[in-house]
């Protein structure tokens, strides 16, 4: 059998940071253009990639759609069954990678998973109840992890998450607060133009 070749990008300094840093639930708040959506793509391939089932959650289709294809061409490599309807990538390694919409939060009732991310979750409506009575109980059988990526807005379930992270008696929580400029890709002169005007 031949030997196959998958490139991935490489996290920048920050990314690397909150991966050595990470607890079994993380909440990234940070600016728009940090590579949130991208670190959640990098958080689901490599458990895939050993065999294990993750998932991708987004609070629109059309959100959700926008990453499905950045993830299908990342790992079209080794994908060996794709599923377009479902929105469901089966990979040659036993990893299965699915996307859900929470335009419906009761999708992805039955399923099991080693890890979830949750990409722009401050925008999720009702995120404390998909979190706590859909998303949570496919941890179970894998006592799998979960990364909830998200610009801030507003006081809401997202902010409620994020301050588990900063509670020394929450172990299995933690979170990181960060700026655009920490993306080395961002030219920091284009940030402050963009916030002036």
């Amino acid at each position: 059998m031949p030997t196959l070749t998958l490139t991935l990008p490489r996290p920048h300094s920050a990314q690397q940071r909150v991966i050595r840093e990470q607890a079994r639930f993380n909440v990234l708040a940070c600016g728009r253009r940090w590579g949130k959506t991208r670190l959640g793509i990098d958080r689901l391939i490599h458990p895939a990639l050993q065999g294990q089932p993750v998932a991708f959650f987004a609070p629109t289709y059309k959100m959700m759609s926008d990453v499905w294809r950045e993830l299908y061409n990342t790992v079209q490599p080794v994908t060996q069954r794709v599923s377009s309807q479902e929105h469901r990538l089966e990979l040659i390694t036993g990893g299965i990678i699915d996307m859900w919409s929470l335009d419906t939060p009761d999708a992805p009732r039955g399923r099991k998973y080693q890890r979830v991310v949750i990409d722009e979750a401050a925008m999720v409506p009702h995120l404390q109840e998909a979190w706590q009575a859909s998303i949570r109980p496919t941890l179970t059988d894998f006592e799998g992890d979960a990364w909830f990526t998200s610009t801030p807005k507003g006081m809401n379930f997202f902010r409620t998450v994020w301050q588990y992270g900063q509670d020394p008696a929450r172990s299995e929580w933690a979170s990181w607060q960060m700026p655009t400029t920490a993306n080395p890709f961002i030219k920091a002169g284009e940030v402050e133009a963009a916030r002036q005007e």
